[in-house]
């Protein structure tokens, strides 16, 4: 692919251009992709992503619907860059694509899916990467053809799986305020983005593997709710009930140790208290009771509160009614507590 891409390169006008359509999920093959452009002279220049398979029902399985079209052009010029001078280009250049997704999306009926978004966050790295002629003393053919030790990375593959881990932080679930979304754990962060799935009828497992490998989290099988390719989903407050919960014997359970602690889970089994004893202020007794910090972070349990009573106005999340209806119930308790009250 270097010598077909190279010699193209060579019969191309100094202002001409190439349109390369590509698709895949794995952070390592955009890398590769990338080391060959730039192997050849070739830079990418723009990249837009569009939607290139349907929900229609007809096909099973985690495939990914969305094609990046990278448009390149010849690397002019000597450019030189050293690794720890491109992150902070890549974070720049991965919130000005996503800036100008968003600046044309429409809210109400969104054109662009989670993982338009991230494959964007591909192209946004390859953009930077490819634009220097060399990157400190790396000899591009040899890292290109070397044999890697298995689950090693490329100095490429690095800086994409950093730019995915950018673009997945910088994408807060709408009403959730960047205030509250800074205080949270990436668990917490995985379980909200994942309710933002669904909400949006993203229903394949893989958006949901993606999105915790976006995060960072290496374990998040025990929040699903159903894990089927094309239904998957996260649990409810009520389904959640007292499993992976501090004071639960299943606390101890493989990868809920940080989620049993943090502050969404414990707000999910007062929204479930509440559930199970129709009485919300049995959910807010619970809060006061075990979290200390109730008070500094009221702020942040009225945010995520009302960010789960917003599941009740979603079509789609039916089986999220009762407990949004709850846990706005809930909200509103909280939000006129003060120090002495009963």
């Amino acid at each position: 692919m270097v010598d077909i891409y190279s010699n193209l390169a060579r019969h191309m006008s100094d202002n001409g251009l190439q349109l390369v359509m590509f698709t895949h999920q794995d952070a390592g093959v955009w890398a590769d992709l990338g080391m060959i452009l730039w192997a050849a002279g070739l830079q990418v220049t723009a990249a837009w992503t569009i939607g290139t398979e349907t929900s229609s029902g007809l096909k099973e399985g985690n495939y990914v619907q969305g094609t990046v079209c990278l448009v390149l052009r010849k690397r002019l010029g000597e450019r030189r860059a050293w690794l720890d001078e491109l992150y902070p280009q890549v974070e720049d250049e991965v919130k000005r694509q996503f800036d100008s997704m968003k600046a044309i999306d429409d809210n109400l009926q969104p054109q662009f899916g989670d993982t338009d978004y991230q494959l964007a966050a591909y192209a946004a790295a390859l953009r930077v990467l490819t634009g220097f002629s060399s990157i400190e003393d790396m000899d591009i053919r040899y890292e290109l053809f070397r044999a890697r030790a298995k689950n090693e990375a490329s100095e490429f593959e690095k800086i994409i799986d950093r730019a995915v881990s950018i673009a997945t932080n910088y994408r807060i679930p709408q009403g959730i305020s960047q205030y509250t979304w800074r205080n949270l754990e990436a668990i917490e962060r995985l379980y909200l983005s994942g309710l933002e799935l669904e909400r949006h009828g993203e229903a394949r497992h893989g958006a949901y593997q993606e999105l915790a490998r976006g995060f960072g989290v290496a374990e998040y099988k025990f929040m699903l709710g159903d894990s089927e390719a094309n239904h998957a989903r996260f649990r409810t407050p009520s389904e959640f009930k007292r499993m992976y919960l501090a004071s639960s014997q299943n606390s101890s359970d493989r990868g809920a140790g940080a989620f049993s602690e943090s502050l969404v889970r414990e707000l999910l089994f007062a929204v479930y208290e509440s559930v199970r004893t129709e009485n919300p202020r049995e959910g807010m007794n619970y809060l006061k009771a075990e979290r200390q910090d109730y008070w500094t972070r009221r702020e942040d349990i009225i945010n995520l509160l009302d960010y789960f009573a917003a599941s009740r106005n979603v079509s789609a999340l039916t089986h999220w009614k009762e407990d949004a209806a709850m846990a706005q119930l809930l909200s509103g308790l909280v939000r006129n507590d003060y120090v002495g009250s009963r």
